[in-house]
């Protein structure tokens, strides 16, 4: 295995943004004094993930970036992905070994970053499928528990309005920009779940609920408050491209001394010979079970730089990988490197990209520096927001990078559920980063993979480049109607008729997605339709004269609602 290395460090780099969008400005500037024995550490790496495959989107890896003593306790979190660290992931309704999908609301997934999780030396809540009456739930129509954590069908009563995941058969696929962008269709209604008693997990619960329906649990109302790690959410770094500096800054409490800086990566489905699929488990109810993916293949890789703070300025990088978690996700072991960890194509061992530089051939560096006392001066909010490229599910906001002193930053987070304030600012959704320009130009940041027809609220934070955060630019959008692009739901009428491209289910969709899904009581109408109707639709499609007394149904409402709407 290849030594960490460690050279001079002679400036700061630039930090981009991290995203962004529109509103009513708080902003005012100010400056802060520099603590002398500040020091600030800076982190970077280039995530490779793995290319779009027929049939399956582009994999983005699940990333934790944290800090260590030489014996082994835990210092600090720097990052987290928002998957794990804002949205649950690794600790949400649904048995582990579930097939699965990107933006599917079930099926927790403790084999995500098991060594960071166990690692940090904090459990949580257990989240288990579920809601108010749960652990005592009445039988869904199929007459198994509406509350069971071993599917993903049929939880109408412990369900409640979704703002982030989709149904499982919910969710479209598009192409945005060169990269792949999972977006819901349509409004879902889902379980949040509730504390399972005397159950524990390393993972923290989600924590951008913050309104409670009338079928949640109350335990949900703590989901957000039990999150520790909301703050350093980021958004899922793009594939390919060297990451701005993730930084973090050692105040004087923190004293020079050597300390490891890990940078775990998981992905999930990434298969070899020696970790092929076949692990997860069918789903009960079979007509859901072709939906699903089979995450379990090679575990989660971790990257290990020891590294020095001090004043030296001193640079350490690392080029072979440190070892593999517990596939299970059962402990945080690390297992060291072995044959059947793969080496190439962003899989394995290559799900960090090496990168040559001036320091030579690394796939994570360190940078430690000083802080100046002179890059301390709060920089002004962002000025002139402008949105641009509105649709249903994404956006773009463009905005005038202020004069004066420059940012390390622009942290952005935006939500549906209501406006952005200082208080719950750690809570709300990271966006994407967009590059960061000189003084007086414009520059940009897309986000995606929003609900049609639904208002968000934004905030922009800045932050000095010795790292004290300014005052919140807030901002709010409404995103387009929706315009769908693929063919979801319906299945009833599909089943009835034959084929989603009957002119009859065509009608019927466009009905749903003009006069439904644009109001609440809709939105709920077309949950509790989700939620019901592809068990009923499979018995449509296996019984002819039950296909025909549907067809006989549906026809005059068909006509009626051609004659009532126009479409």
């Amino acid at each position: 295995m290849k030594m960490a290395t460690e050279r001079s460090y002679t400036a700061l780099m630039k930090r981009p943004l991290l995203a962004v969008s529109i509103g009513m400005i708080l902003a005012h500037t100010s400056s802060v004094s520099a603590d002398p024995t500040c020091r600030g550490v800076e982190v970077r790496f280039t995530p490779q993930g793995l290319p779009a495959k027929s049939g399956r989107e582009e994999l983005r890896p699940q990333i934790a970036v944290w800090i260590e003593k030489k014996d082994g306790s835990f210092l600090t979190d720097l990052f987290v992905t928002r998957s794990i660290g804002m949205l649950g992931l690794g600790n949400r309704p649904g048995q582990a070994w579930l097939k699965s999908d990107f933006r599917w609301p079930y099926g927790r997934r403790p084999q995500s970053l098991p060594v960071w999780a166990h690692r940090r030396g904090k459990t949580y809540g257990y989240v288990m499928m579920g809601g108010k009456c749960s652990p005592t739930c009445p039988p869904d129509f199929q007459g198994s528990p509406s509350d069971d954590d071993n599917t993903v069908a049929y939880h109408g009563p412990v369900s409640s309005t979704e703002n982030y995941y989709c149904s499982p058969s919910g969710w479209r696929t598009q192409r945005m920009n060169g990269v792949d962008v999972v977006s819901c269709a349509s409004a879902f209604y889902g379980s949040k779940g509730y504390y399972a008693a005397g159950k524990k997990s390393p993972y923290p619960p989600r924590a951008d609920l913050s309104v409670v329906g009338g079928n949640d649990s109350p335990d949900v109302k703590r989901f957000s408050l039990d999150n520790d790690v909301a703050a350093v959410s980021g958004a899922t770094p793009a594939n390919g491209k060297l990451i701005d500096p993730i930084r973090w800054y050692a105040d004087s409490l923190i004293p020079d001394a050597d300390y490891d800086l890990y940078v775990e990566v998981g992905i999930e489905g990434d298969f070899n010979a020696y970790w092929p699929p076949g692990k997860a488990t069918p789903e009960p109810h079979a007509e859901w079970d072709h939906l699903g993916k089979d995450p379990f293949g090679q575990p989660s890789i971790v990257y290990k730089v020891p590294f020095r703070l001090d004043q030296s300025g001193r640079i350490a990088t690392v080029t072979e990988y440190a070892g593999y978690s517990d596939y299970k996700g059962e402990s945080g072991t690390i297992n060291p490197p072995d044959m059947t960890i793969s080496q190439s194509g962003g899989s394995g061992a290559d799900r960090l990209a090496q990168t040559t530089d001036s320091n030579g051939t690394w796939r994570v560096k360190v940078a430690v520096t000083p802080c100046d006392p002179g890059m301390c001066e709060m920089p002004q909010t962002p000025s002139k927001l402008q949105f641009k490229e509105i649709t249903d599910t994404t956006f773009r906001l463009d905005f005038q990078v202020p004069m004066g002193a420059p940012a390390a930053e622009y942290r952005v987070r935006y939500q549906n559920t209501g406006p952005i304030t200082a208080e719950n600012f750690a809570r709300a959704l990271p966006a994407p980063s967009a590059n960061l320009g000189p003084p007086g130009s414009m520059v940009g940041a897309q986000i995606v993979g929003l609900l049609p027809k639904t208002k968000y609220y934004l905030a922009v934070q800045p932050v000095s480049r010795c790292g004290s955060p300014g005052p919140l630019v807030t901002a709010e959008i409404d995103t387009s109607s929706a315009n769908f692009t693929t063919l979801t739901g319906c299945f009833i009428a599909t089943a009835a008729f034959g084929s989603e491209l009957e002119p009859e289910v065509h009608l019927l969709r466009r009905f749903r997605d003009r006069y439904l899904v644009s109001n609440p009581l809709g939105q709920t109408l077309v949950g509790s339709y989700y939620t019901l109707s592809p068990g009923l639709a499979l018995l449509v499609s296996q019984h002819e004269p039950v296909r025909q007394l549907v067809r006989d149904g549906l026809l005059p409402v068909v006509r009626a609602l051609h004659v009532a709407t126009g479409l």
